[in-house]
Protein backbone atom coordinates (compact mmCIF):
# COMPACT_ATOMS: atom_id res chain seq x y z
CA UNK A 1 0.00 0.00 0.00
CA UNK A 2 1.44 3.41 -0.97
CA UNK A 3 1.16 6.60 1.05
CA UNK A 4 -1.66 7.82 -1.18
CA UNK A 5 -3.68 4.61 -0.78
CA UNK A 6 -4.26 5.41 2.89
CA UNK A 7 -6.45 8.50 2.85
CA UNK A 8 -7.04 8.56 6.62
CA UNK A 9 -4.71 11.55 7.00
CA UNK A 10 -6.03 13.41 3.91
CA UNK A 11 -7.86 16.68 4.12
CA UNK A 12 -10.27 18.11 1.55
CA UNK A 13 -10.74 21.80 0.86
CA UNK A 14 -13.17 23.85 -1.24
CA UNK A 15 -11.67 27.16 -2.38
CA UNK A 16 -13.54 30.10 -3.88
CA UNK A 17 -11.13 32.38 -5.70
CA UNK A 18 -12.11 35.88 -6.81
CA UNK A 19 -10.42 38.64 -8.74
CA UNK A 20 -9.28 38.44 -12.36
CA UNK A 21 -9.36 34.64 -12.41
CA UNK A 22 -11.31 33.76 -15.54
CA UNK A 23 -9.93 33.94 -19.10
CA UNK A 24 -6.35 33.88 -17.76
CA UNK A 25 -5.65 30.13 -17.87
CA UNK A 26 -6.50 29.62 -14.21
CA UNK A 27 -8.14 26.20 -14.62
CA UNK A 28 -5.28 24.85 -16.73
CA UNK A 29 -2.73 26.20 -14.25
CA UNK A 30 -4.67 24.80 -11.28
CA UNK A 31 -4.79 21.34 -12.90
CA UNK A 32 -1.03 21.38 -13.47
CA UNK A 33 -0.32 22.46 -9.90
CA UNK A 34 -2.69 19.91 -8.36
CA UNK A 35 -1.31 17.07 -10.46
CA UNK A 36 2.28 17.99 -9.52
CA UNK A 37 1.29 17.86 -5.86
CA UNK A 38 -0.56 14.57 -6.25
CA UNK A 39 -3.93 16.06 -5.32
CA UNK A 40 -7.34 14.94 -6.55
CA UNK A 41 -10.43 17.07 -7.17
CA UNK A 42 -11.87 19.53 -9.66
CA UNK A 43 -11.67 23.15 -10.73
CA UNK A 44 -14.33 25.15 -12.56
CA UNK A 45 -15.40 28.65 -13.51
CA UNK A 46 -18.49 29.94 -11.72
CA UNK A 47 -21.12 32.12 -13.35
CA UNK A 48 -20.33 35.01 -10.98
CA UNK A 49 -16.74 35.32 -12.23
CA UNK A 50 -15.06 33.33 -9.47
CA UNK A 51 -13.23 30.03 -9.78
CA UNK A 52 -14.08 27.12 -7.50
CA UNK A 53 -11.51 24.46 -6.75
CA UNK A 54 -12.08 21.38 -4.61
CA UNK A 55 -8.99 19.34 -3.79
CA UNK A 56 -7.74 16.76 -1.35
CA UNK A 57 -4.53 15.07 -0.36
CA UNK A 58 -1.91 14.94 2.38
CA UNK A 59 -2.01 18.03 4.64
CA UNK A 60 1.37 19.37 3.49
CA UNK A 61 0.38 19.18 -0.20
CA UNK A 62 -3.02 20.79 0.48
CA UNK A 63 -1.25 23.59 2.35
CA UNK A 64 1.11 24.13 -0.59
CA UNK A 65 -1.84 24.29 -3.02
CA UNK A 66 -3.56 26.85 -0.79
CA UNK A 67 -0.42 29.03 -0.95
CA UNK A 68 -0.34 28.68 -4.74
CA UNK A 69 -4.00 29.70 -5.03
CA UNK A 70 -3.36 32.90 -3.09
CA UNK A 71 -0.92 33.91 -5.88
CA UNK A 72 -2.49 32.27 -8.94
CA UNK A 73 -0.99 32.07 -12.43
CA UNK A 74 0.96 35.02 -13.82
CA UNK A 75 -1.98 36.54 -15.76
CA UNK A 76 -4.40 36.36 -12.82
CA UNK A 77 -5.04 38.94 -10.14
CA UNK A 78 -6.21 37.06 -7.07
CA UNK A 79 -8.11 39.38 -4.73
CA UNK A 80 -9.62 36.87 -2.31
CA UNK A 81 -9.55 33.15 -1.56
CA UNK A 82 -12.02 31.61 0.87
CA UNK A 83 -11.34 28.06 2.06
CA UNK A 84 -13.83 25.57 3.47
CA UNK A 85 -13.05 22.12 4.87
CA UNK A 86 -15.02 19.22 3.44
CA UNK A 87 -15.32 15.50 3.96
CA UNK A 88 -12.66 13.45 2.12
CA UNK A 89 -13.92 11.43 -0.86
CA UNK A 90 -12.25 8.03 -0.67
CA UNK A 91 -13.27 7.07 -4.21
CA UNK A 92 -11.75 10.12 -5.93
CA UNK A 93 -8.70 9.19 -8.00
CA UNK A 94 -7.72 12.12 -10.22
CA UNK A 95 -7.87 15.87 -10.78
CA UNK A 96 -9.72 17.54 -13.63
CA UNK A 97 -11.26 20.75 -14.88
CA UNK A 98 -15.00 21.13 -15.34
CA UNK A 99 -15.89 22.85 -18.62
Amino acid sequence: MSYYDDKSSFIRVRALISGRVQHVGFRYWACEQAERLGLTGTVENLFDGRVEMVFQGPPEMVSEMKDKLRRGPSMAIVKQVIFYRERVKNDETNFGAVY
